[in-house]
Protein backbone atom coordinates (compact mmCIF):
# COMPACT_ATOMS: atom_id res chain seq x y z
CA UNK A 1 0.00 0.00 0.00
CA UNK A 2 2.79 2.40 0.87
CA UNK A 3 4.32 1.76 -2.54
CA UNK A 4 1.08 2.80 -4.24
CA UNK A 5 0.89 5.88 -2.04
CA UNK A 6 4.43 6.67 -3.14
CA UNK A 7 3.33 6.48 -6.76
CA UNK A 8 0.39 8.80 -6.04
CA UNK A 9 2.77 11.25 -4.38
CA UNK A 10 5.19 10.96 -7.29
CA UNK A 11 2.49 12.07 -9.74
CA UNK A 12 1.55 14.99 -7.49
CA UNK A 13 5.15 16.21 -7.23
CA UNK A 14 4.77 18.51 -10.26
CA UNK A 15 2.39 20.75 -8.30
CA UNK A 16 -0.35 20.52 -10.94
CA UNK A 17 -3.99 19.74 -10.19
CA UNK A 18 -4.61 16.05 -10.88
CA UNK A 19 -8.12 14.70 -11.25
CA UNK A 20 -8.99 11.55 -9.37
CA UNK A 21 -9.93 9.97 -12.70
CA UNK A 22 -6.51 10.67 -14.23
CA UNK A 23 -4.65 9.44 -11.14
CA UNK A 24 -6.75 6.27 -11.20
CA UNK A 25 -6.02 5.77 -14.90
CA UNK A 26 -2.28 6.29 -14.46
CA UNK A 27 -2.07 3.79 -11.60
CA UNK A 28 -4.75 1.37 -12.81
CA UNK A 29 -6.73 1.50 -9.57
CA UNK A 30 -10.19 2.85 -8.65
CA UNK A 31 -10.98 6.47 -7.87
CA UNK A 32 -12.08 5.30 -4.43
CA UNK A 33 -8.61 3.81 -3.86
CA UNK A 34 -7.07 7.12 -4.98
CA UNK A 35 -9.24 9.01 -2.48
CA UNK A 36 -8.15 6.66 0.33
CA UNK A 37 -4.49 7.12 -0.52
CA UNK A 38 -4.90 10.91 -0.65
CA UNK A 39 -6.56 10.90 2.77
CA UNK A 40 -3.75 8.78 4.22
CA UNK A 41 -1.15 11.12 2.75
CA UNK A 42 -2.95 14.06 4.37
CA UNK A 43 -2.98 12.25 7.73
CA UNK A 44 0.74 11.64 7.33
CA UNK A 45 1.29 15.39 7.03
CA UNK A 46 1.45 15.97 3.28
CA UNK A 47 -0.08 19.32 2.28
CA UNK A 48 -2.54 18.16 -0.38
CA UNK A 49 -5.56 20.27 -1.26
CA UNK A 50 -8.77 18.68 -2.51
CA UNK A 51 -10.30 21.02 -5.10
CA UNK A 52 -14.02 20.30 -5.73
CA UNK A 53 -14.78 19.01 -9.27
CA UNK A 54 -11.11 19.42 -10.23
CA UNK A 55 -8.97 17.05 -8.20
CA UNK A 56 -5.92 17.14 -5.95
CA UNK A 57 -2.88 19.39 -5.69
CA UNK A 58 0.31 19.07 -3.63
CA UNK A 59 0.78 22.55 -2.19
CA UNK A 60 4.35 22.32 -0.92
CA UNK A 61 7.35 20.04 -1.07
CA UNK A 62 7.87 18.71 2.45
CA UNK A 63 11.29 17.47 3.48
CA UNK A 64 9.88 14.20 4.70
CA UNK A 65 12.09 11.16 5.14
CA UNK A 66 9.68 8.26 5.17
CA UNK A 67 8.86 5.32 2.93
CA UNK A 68 6.23 7.17 0.91
CA UNK A 69 8.48 10.15 0.18
CA UNK A 70 11.38 7.91 -0.81
CA UNK A 71 9.28 5.60 -3.01
CA UNK A 72 7.96 8.64 -4.88
CA UNK A 73 11.48 9.47 -6.12
CA UNK A 74 13.21 6.07 -6.02
CA UNK A 75 15.39 4.98 -8.94
CA UNK A 76 16.91 1.60 -9.80
CA UNK A 77 16.76 -1.66 -7.89
CA UNK A 78 18.36 -0.41 -4.65
CA UNK A 79 15.55 0.70 -2.37
CA UNK A 80 12.84 -1.52 -3.85
CA UNK A 81 12.26 -2.72 -0.29
CA UNK A 82 12.21 0.06 2.32
CA UNK A 83 11.98 -0.15 6.10
CA UNK A 84 11.44 3.36 7.49
CA UNK A 85 11.41 4.45 11.13
CA UNK A 86 10.97 7.65 13.04
CA UNK A 87 13.64 6.68 15.60
CA UNK A 88 15.96 3.67 16.04
CA UNK A 89 19.14 2.93 17.93
CA UNK A 90 20.96 2.16 14.66
CA UNK A 91 19.80 1.32 11.15
CA UNK A 92 22.72 -1.13 11.06
CA UNK A 93 21.18 -3.36 13.71
CA UNK A 94 17.86 -3.59 11.91
CA UNK A 95 19.54 -4.21 8.55
CA UNK A 96 21.60 -7.02 10.12
CA UNK A 97 18.43 -8.67 11.39
CA UNK A 98 16.72 -8.32 8.02
CA UNK A 99 19.75 -9.78 6.22
CA UNK A 100 19.79 -12.77 8.57
CA UNK A 101 16.13 -13.38 7.70
CA UNK A 102 16.97 -13.42 3.98
CA UNK A 103 16.14 -9.86 2.91
CA UNK A 104 16.94 -9.15 -0.72
CA UNK A 105 19.96 -7.23 -1.92
CA UNK A 106 19.21 -3.53 -2.10
CA UNK A 107 16.85 -3.57 0.88
CA UNK A 108 17.28 -0.27 2.71
CA UNK A 109 16.62 0.83 6.28
CA UNK A 110 16.14 4.56 6.90
CA UNK A 111 15.38 6.54 10.03
CA UNK A 112 14.66 10.13 10.93
CA UNK A 113 16.84 9.76 14.00
CA UNK A 114 19.45 7.36 15.40
CA UNK A 115 20.07 7.29 19.14
CA UNK A 116 23.25 5.18 18.96
CA UNK A 117 24.66 5.72 15.49
CA UNK A 118 28.27 4.64 15.09
CA UNK A 119 31.13 5.88 12.95
CA UNK A 120 34.77 5.00 12.47
CA UNK A 121 36.61 3.58 15.49
CA UNK A 122 33.31 3.23 17.36
CA UNK A 123 32.70 6.97 17.58
CA UNK A 124 29.12 8.11 18.09
CA UNK A 125 27.58 9.77 15.03
CA UNK A 126 25.89 13.10 15.79
CA UNK A 127 22.43 12.74 14.24
CA UNK A 128 19.70 15.19 15.29
CA UNK A 129 16.17 14.42 14.17
CA UNK A 130 14.64 15.48 10.83
CA UNK A 131 17.65 17.13 9.20
CA UNK A 132 20.06 14.34 8.21
CA UNK A 133 20.24 11.06 6.32
CA UNK A 134 20.78 7.87 8.28
CA UNK A 135 20.53 4.67 6.25
CA UNK A 136 21.79 1.13 5.80
CA UNK A 137 21.59 -0.96 2.64
CA UNK A 138 21.98 -4.73 2.35
CA UNK A 139 24.47 -5.98 -0.26
CA UNK A 140 25.04 -9.60 -1.22
CA UNK A 141 28.21 -9.55 -3.34
CA UNK A 142 29.78 -12.74 -4.65
CA UNK A 143 33.19 -11.84 -3.28
CA UNK A 144 35.83 -13.40 -1.04
CA UNK A 145 36.11 -11.91 2.43
CA UNK A 146 39.46 -10.30 1.59
CA UNK A 147 37.71 -7.95 -0.85
CA UNK A 148 35.08 -6.70 1.61
CA UNK A 149 37.05 -3.60 2.63
CA UNK A 150 36.99 -2.43 -0.99
CA UNK A 151 33.22 -1.97 -0.69
CA UNK A 152 33.81 0.96 1.67
CA UNK A 153 36.04 2.61 -0.94
CA UNK A 154 33.50 1.80 -3.65
CA UNK A 155 30.71 3.48 -1.68
CA UNK A 156 32.85 6.55 -0.95
CA UNK A 157 33.63 6.85 -4.66
CA UNK A 158 29.95 6.54 -5.59
CA UNK A 159 28.81 9.13 -3.06
CA UNK A 160 31.54 11.64 -3.97
CA UNK A 161 30.71 11.31 -7.68
CA UNK A 162 27.01 11.70 -6.95
CA UNK A 163 27.50 14.87 -4.91
CA UNK A 164 29.92 16.33 -7.46
CA UNK A 165 27.33 15.90 -10.20
CA UNK A 166 25.04 18.08 -8.07
CA UNK A 167 27.69 20.81 -7.91
CA UNK A 168 28.82 19.86 -4.39
CA UNK A 169 32.62 19.57 -4.37
CA UNK A 170 32.87 16.62 -1.99
CA UNK A 171 36.16 14.80 -1.50
CA UNK A 172 37.05 11.47 0.11
CA UNK A 173 39.15 11.14 3.25
CA UNK A 174 40.55 7.60 3.29
CA UNK A 175 38.99 5.26 3.98
CA UNK A 176 35.38 6.15 4.76
CA UNK A 177 34.68 9.87 5.21
CA UNK A 178 33.20 12.46 2.84
CA UNK A 179 34.46 16.02 3.20
CA UNK A 180 33.25 19.41 2.02
CA UNK A 181 35.52 22.42 2.38
CA UNK A 182 37.79 20.32 4.59
CA UNK A 183 35.11 19.27 7.08
CA UNK A 184 33.19 16.02 7.41
CA UNK A 185 29.71 15.83 5.91
CA UNK A 186 29.30 12.07 5.76
CA UNK A 187 30.66 8.71 6.73
CA UNK A 188 30.39 5.04 5.80
CA UNK A 189 30.38 1.92 8.00
CA UNK A 190 30.52 -1.56 6.45
CA UNK A 191 29.92 -4.76 8.43
CA UNK A 192 29.85 -8.35 7.21
CA UNK A 193 27.89 -11.52 7.71
CA UNK A 194 30.00 -14.48 6.58
CA UNK A 195 29.89 -18.22 6.07
CA UNK A 196 33.18 -20.01 5.63
CA UNK A 197 35.37 -17.85 3.42
CA UNK A 198 32.48 -16.20 1.58
CA UNK A 199 30.41 -13.12 2.25
CA UNK A 200 26.74 -13.78 2.94
CA UNK A 201 25.82 -10.12 3.31
CA UNK A 202 27.42 -6.73 3.75
CA UNK A 203 25.54 -4.11 5.71
CA UNK A 204 26.63 -0.78 4.29
CA UNK A 205 25.61 2.01 6.63
CA UNK A 206 25.99 5.67 5.78
CA UNK A 207 25.07 9.02 7.23
CA UNK A 208 25.11 12.54 5.84
CA UNK A 209 24.75 15.89 7.56
CA UNK A 210 22.22 17.53 5.27
CA UNK A 211 20.02 20.37 6.53
CA UNK A 212 21.30 20.96 10.04
CA UNK A 213 22.36 24.51 10.81
CA UNK A 214 23.69 23.92 14.32
CA UNK A 215 26.78 21.81 14.97
CA UNK A 216 27.93 21.12 18.57
CA UNK A 217 30.77 23.43 19.51
CA UNK A 218 33.15 20.52 20.11
CA UNK A 219 32.60 19.36 16.49
CA UNK A 220 32.71 22.72 14.69
CA UNK A 221 36.35 22.29 13.70
CA UNK A 222 35.72 18.96 11.99
CA UNK A 223 32.05 18.65 10.95
CA UNK A 224 29.62 20.62 8.84
CA UNK A 225 26.44 20.11 6.80
CA UNK A 226 25.42 20.61 3.20
CA UNK A 227 23.11 23.42 4.29
CA UNK A 228 25.87 25.24 6.22
CA UNK A 229 28.27 25.05 3.27
CA UNK A 230 25.93 25.64 0.32
CA UNK A 231 23.07 27.64 1.86
CA UNK A 232 20.65 25.25 0.14
CA UNK A 233 17.99 23.12 1.81
CA UNK A 234 18.07 19.66 0.24
CA UNK A 235 15.09 17.30 0.07
CA UNK A 236 16.55 14.28 1.79
CA UNK A 237 14.48 11.61 0.02
CA UNK A 238 15.57 12.97 -3.37
CA UNK A 239 19.20 13.18 -2.25
CA UNK A 240 19.04 9.61 -0.92
CA UNK A 241 17.54 8.38 -4.21
CA UNK A 242 20.43 9.93 -6.16
CA UNK A 243 23.03 8.53 -3.77
CA UNK A 244 21.56 5.03 -4.04
CA UNK A 245 21.34 5.25 -7.81
CA UNK A 246 25.05 6.07 -8.04
CA UNK A 247 25.93 3.48 -5.40
CA UNK A 248 24.16 0.83 -7.49
CA UNK A 249 26.08 1.84 -10.63
CA UNK A 250 29.47 1.83 -8.88
CA UNK A 251 28.68 -1.48 -7.16
CA UNK A 252 27.75 -3.11 -10.47
CA UNK A 253 30.93 -1.75 -12.04
CA UNK A 254 32.99 -3.22 -9.19
CA UNK A 255 31.38 -6.65 -9.53
CA UNK A 256 31.65 -6.68 -13.33
CA UNK A 257 35.04 -5.06 -13.95
CA UNK A 258 36.88 -5.41 -10.65
CA UNK A 259 38.38 -2.76 -8.40
CA UNK A 260 40.58 -1.01 -10.98
CA UNK A 261 37.95 1.37 -12.49
CA UNK A 262 36.50 2.06 -9.05
CA UNK A 263 40.00 2.87 -7.79
CA UNK A 264 40.41 5.40 -10.61
CA UNK A 265 37.11 7.05 -9.67
CA UNK A 266 38.18 7.08 -6.02
CA UNK A 267 41.53 8.72 -6.80
CA UNK A 268 39.82 11.41 -8.88
CA UNK A 269 37.84 12.53 -5.83
CA UNK A 270 40.37 11.84 -3.07
CA UNK A 271 41.61 14.41 -0.59
CA UNK A 272 45.28 14.76 0.41
CA UNK A 273 46.81 13.07 -2.66
CA UNK A 274 50.52 14.01 -2.87
CA UNK A 275 50.24 15.90 0.42
CA UNK A 276 52.09 15.38 3.67
CA UNK A 277 49.81 13.55 6.13
CA UNK A 278 50.01 12.02 9.58
CA UNK A 279 48.41 8.65 10.25
CA UNK A 280 47.40 7.37 13.66
CA UNK A 281 46.96 3.70 14.46
CA UNK A 282 47.17 1.80 17.72
CA UNK A 283 48.28 4.90 19.60
CA UNK A 284 51.22 5.45 17.24
CA UNK A 285 51.69 8.05 14.50
CA UNK A 286 53.42 7.92 11.13
CA UNK A 287 54.06 10.81 8.75
CA UNK A 288 54.66 10.79 5.02
CA UNK A 289 53.28 11.77 1.63
CA UNK A 290 50.04 10.15 0.51
CA UNK A 291 50.55 8.61 -2.94
CA UNK A 292 47.04 7.22 -3.44
CA UNK A 293 45.73 3.73 -2.80
CA UNK A 294 46.89 0.32 -3.98
CA UNK A 295 44.99 -2.24 -6.04
CA UNK A 296 44.01 -3.76 -2.68
CA UNK A 297 42.70 -0.48 -1.29
CA UNK A 298 45.61 0.19 1.06
CA UNK A 299 46.75 3.77 1.54
CA UNK A 300 50.17 4.29 -0.04
CA UNK A 301 52.41 6.31 2.25
CA UNK A 302 55.78 7.52 1.01
CA UNK A 303 58.32 7.78 3.80
CA UNK A 304 61.80 8.54 2.60
CA UNK A 305 62.68 6.21 -0.26
CA UNK A 306 59.91 3.72 0.49
CA UNK A 307 56.21 3.56 -0.28
CA UNK A 308 54.42 1.59 2.40
CA UNK A 309 50.89 0.16 2.12
CA UNK A 310 48.76 1.03 5.15
CA UNK A 311 45.69 -1.13 5.68
CA UNK A 312 44.26 0.25 8.90
CA UNK A 313 44.78 3.77 10.24
CA UNK A 314 43.20 7.18 10.36
CA UNK A 315 44.43 10.32 8.64
CA UNK A 316 44.89 12.88 11.42
CA UNK A 317 43.29 16.07 10.17
CA UNK A 318 41.61 17.61 13.18
CA UNK A 319 42.78 18.01 16.75
CA UNK A 320 40.16 16.24 18.88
Amino acid sequence: MASTRGKVLSLLQDGAVWSGQELARQLNISRTAIWKHIETLKQDGYAIETIPRKGYQLLEQNDRFDETAFVSVRRGRFGQHVHAYDQVDTTQRIAHELAQRGAAEGTIVISEEQTAGRGQLGRQWYNPSRVNIAASVILRPDLPIRDASKLTLMAASAFARSLNREGIAATIKWPNDLLLNGKKIGGILTEMQTEGDRIQAVILGFGFNVNGETIPEELLHRATSLKRETGIVHRRSELLARLLEDLEKEYDLFLEAGFSPVREHWLHNAAFIDEMITLTTGGRTKTGVMRGISSEGALLLETGAEIEPIYSAEIAVWND
